[in-house]
Formats: structure tokens, sequence, C-alpha cells
């Protein structure tokens, strides 16, 4: 079997048990692991696939746990080992109408520190066929920057996927410096994650047009998106008022879930678990319109657990597409 590679950084996830953490102080935390790359990754290692973690731990008792919490999904871990500092986050999880507060303390960490060289990037992407990066790791560090066109370089050179997903955040760079960015590597994806906001937030896009419906925005924005490059897979998911959705753009057609309307309790992570459950389909070799709305049912059921990670089964996330979503006609 093929295998699926993700390059990032998997950080320490703390919790307060208080919605007004920064108000009032919270005695009570909860902990876990996340990272963007990582929570696609395990979507699918829970599903059996092969599935390989590249980053980089420290030496002690918070990278030994970090490794054993990727295993526990299924994910092989390719981490370099130092004595530096594990990255770690403040989450405030958000509700239908309130995104999430994430606070990072990342600086100086293992991974932003660790530069790939050529015989280890052969040796992970050898027998690969999707890399999964994400906006998230090139402000880290000139090193992860440099990092990311040396596995793309490698990926193309051998005809590997890439999978990106734009994930701006503006509290590890400017929207400047991510449009530059994203400028460069757009022209080498071959599936593309993102939603409206995040896309013209970049780009600094505006939509001319007057638009009501559910999916209107997002068909704007995926013009805008192929007008900046012609991107073959363009994935989106879709947030209106209180209701959530996504689409997945393929060979000139439009596919659209049912949309979903339901109580909110950790949107974390929701967003890596469209792309791992998109990825999941692909692999399945399943028709668009099934991909889609297995995809978008897994981003809906994300938001009804705490965790980066969901660790709902195929069985489970179908009962709740049966049972949550109405259609967006």
């Amino acid at each position: 079997m093929d295998k699926i590679v993700g390059y990032g950084e998997l950080m320490l996830r703390l919790t307060p048990e208080n919605d007004d953490f920064l108000s009032t102080f919270s005695e009570k935390f909860l902990s876990t692991y996340g990272g963007s790359e990582a929570n696609s990754l395990s979507f699918l290692g829970r599903r059996g696939y092969n599935c390989e973690f590249l980053s980089s731990f420290p030496e002690n008792e918070l990278g030994n746990k970090a490794t054993l919490f990727l295993n526990s999904h299924g994910v092989k871990v390719n981490a370099n080992i130092d004595h530096n500092r594990l990255g770690k986050y403040l989450a405030i999880p958000g509700t239908k109408n309130k995104p999430s507060k994430i606070i990072y303390d990342r600086k100086n960490s293992s991974f932003s520190k660790f530069k790939l060289n050529d015989k280890l990037i052969n040796k992970t992407l050898k027998d690969c066929s999707y890399i999964i990066i994400s906006g998230i790791t090139p402000p880290l560090s000139n090193v992860c920057y440099d990092n990311i066109f040396k596995l793309i370089e490698n990926a193309k050179n051998n005809d590997i996927k890439i999978v990106y997903d734009i994930n701006y955040r503006k509290d590890l760079w400017s929207r400047n410096e991510s449009k530059n960015f994203n400028l460069k590597i757009l022209k080498y994806v071959d599936v593309l994650f993102t939603n409206s906001n995040t896309f013209n937030h970049v780009f600094d896009l505006k939509s001319k047009l007057k638009l009501n419906g559910f999916y209107n925005e997002s068909e704007e924005t995926l013009k805008n998106i192929l007008s900046v490059n012609n991107i073959p897979t363009i994935c989106m998911t879709v947030r209106n008022k209180d209701q959530i959705g996504g689409l997945i753009f393929q060979k000139s057609k439009i596919y659209k879930s049912n949309i979903y309307n339901f109580e909110h309790v950790d949107r974390v992570g929701a967003g890596d678990s469209f792309t791992g459950a998109t990825l999941y389909g692909f692999l399945k070799s399943w028709p668009m319109e099934k991909v889609v709305s297995f995809a978008t049912a897994s981003f809906a059921i994300s938001h009804t657990k705490f965790g980066d990670v969901n660790c709902f089964d195929d069985k489970e996330i179908e009962a709740f597409r049966i049972n949550n979503s109405i259609n967006y006609a």
C-alpha cells in the first residue's frame, strides 16, 4: 500500500476548563496533542492506511508522549530527536458564531530548527502517493520555509500528489507574507484545501456581487482561486452564519454537500478532518458526490467532541450525516 506522508509540527494542546480564561484564571486544563497535518494523517491512520509523520520532537517525556499519541492513531513517526522544546498552544474552543481562540507558544521549538536533507527526504517519500503540507509551517522559521520547497521538488520529480491547506494564521505572519508564499506554492499543488474567508483575506479579494445563497460566496471564491492558478482539485469548507457545508471542484465540475446545523463543542481540528476524509474518499476511489458528502459529515461531526483528532468511525459519521444534514437547495 502506498503511503501518505505529512510534514508539520505536533504540539501539546492545553484547553482551559472555563471559556473566560483570559479574564478569569483557570486552574484546570484539558490536554492533548494536535497539529494540522498530523490531525489529517490520524484520520487515515485510524482506517489502516500507511501514514508517516515527518517532524522533530524533544528528547523528553513530552516528545515521547507525542510519538505514542500518533502511534495510537495508526500513524508512524519519522522524527528527529533533539534537546530543544515541544511547541504548545492554548486553545479556547469556538462555538457556532464565535471562532476558536488560539495562543501559540512555539518559538524555537524542535520542529522549527529541524533542517531536512536530501537523504532523509528521498527515504521518507519513497513509495509515497500523497504528501500533506500546510501554510502554518513556512512562517515558523526560514528552515521550515526552505524545507517545504525541498519536499515539493522531490514530490514533483516522483509524481507524488501535493496536498496543501492554506491555513493562514495572522499570529504567525502577515497577510502579504502569506500571499507571496502562496503565489509561489500554488502552481505545484494538486489538491488545495481552503475556505472563502481565508483565501479572499490572503489575496485581498472582495466579491463584487451580493451573495445570498449558501454556496454562492464559495463559488465566487472558486473563480478567484482559478484565476490565480489552475489547480486540479479544490476542496472548500463552508460556513454561513450557523450552518456549515463543503464543496469539491474537479475536472470543471462542482460537487456540493448538504448543509449542517447543530450544537458545536470544539471547532479546532475540524478542517483537518475534512482533509483526511476527502483523501480517504480519493484513496477508496469513491464517486465525487460520495467523497464530498462523507468529508463534510466528518467535518461537521468533528465539532461535537473535544480534541483535534476525529475519532468517529465510518458508521458513526454516516449516521450523523443521515440524521443531521438538510438539502442546501
